[in-house]
């Protein structure tokens, strides 16, 4: 998100900044570590501030409204009224919608043509509620077409890695992969994510695909009809640059970035059995 901010905004232009670091933090010491957020930018007095995924508007958000400065939020999975940021005279950013469905739907066909039944495991972070109320409208089990779809949310990663590994015995022909990067071990200490996923792809006793590119690679997961951070910030990058350039937020209707593309690990493919059908693999990126 970083480097595509950079690449979009003035030259002139510094980035400064403020990590509120929820996933990592426990739930209890969120609201703190927005008031240091908020300190922060008053002393700083930014002349614009990027809110970062749906912590950042949810907690900054409603203190920002309306104020003097102009906001622009980037990766946010819920709508924007739910957090109260629309309208607002000082406010307008780029929504992040995974095609959820869509990625299920052209996935889980490589492995099962018949009736497939696909298991959705997230963690329980409030970007992850949001992404799922976005594009299940809160349906845990659900059928498209012949997939039969069961979505499991978790907070320790003992039973997340449970039921990843009763995935085949439970009769699910795929797995995917969504956010886990605030799964906690029985001692309630954060797990880092890129042991979460290593952990995942090490055990899998099925194929497992994933929502978002940072997932995808060897020793993570096959891949899928992803979307990248990067693209978040080159879209949010563009609408910083119109407002500094003297256009008012209100006039710039909150939008989306880059709906997604294929991305595939040569790797996991080969070791799970994967072929891409042509027409996929004409528009996909491989990578190792």
């Amino acid at each position: 998100m970083t480097s595509g901010l950079l690449d979009t905004l003035p030259q002139n232009a510094t980035l400064d900044h403020f990590y509120l670091n929820t996933k990592r933090l426990p739930k209890t010491q969120h609201e703190e570590r927005a008031k240091e957020a908020l300190r922060h930018l008053t002393s700083s007095r930014p002349d614009l501030i990027i809110l970062c995924d749906d912590n950042a508007a949810k907690y900054l958000g409603p203190h920002l409204k309306n104020k003097s400065i102009p906001v622009v939020y980037v990766g946010l999975n819920r709508n924007p009224r739910d957090y109260g940021l629309f309208p607002a005279n000082n406010m307008t950013g780029i929504l992040e919608r995974p095609l959820l469905k869509r990625s299920l739907h052209s996935m889980c066909r490589l492995v099962n043509t018949e009736d497939t039944k696909v298991l959705i495991l997230f963690d329980s972070d409030s970007t992850s509620d949001a992404v799922l109320h976005e594009a299940f409208k809160g349906e845990k089990s659900f059928n498209l077409g012949k997939v039969r779809v069961e979505l499991k949310q978790f907070e320790l990663l003992e039973d997340w890695q449970n039921a990843l590994l009763n995935a085949k015995s439970e009769g699910f022909d795929t797995v995917y992969i969504g956010l886990y990067h605030t799964l906690r071990n029985g001692m309630g200490e954060h797990v880092p994510d890129e042991k979460v996923i290593a952990w995942a792809s090490a055990n899998a006793p099925v194929p497992i695909f994933a929502f978002w590119d940072f997932a995808v690679g060897e020793g993570k997961t096959i891949g899928g009809y992803v979307l990248n951070g990067r693209d978040q910030g080159l879209a949010g990058g563009q609408i910083v640059s119109e407002i500094l350039s003297g256009v008012a937020p209100a006039e710039i209707p909150p939008r989306s970035a880059k709906e997604g593309s294929y991305k595939f690990s040569i790797h996991e493919m080969t070791r799970f059995g994967i072929v891409l059908p042509q027409k996929i693999r004409e528009q996909a990126v491989l990578v190792p």
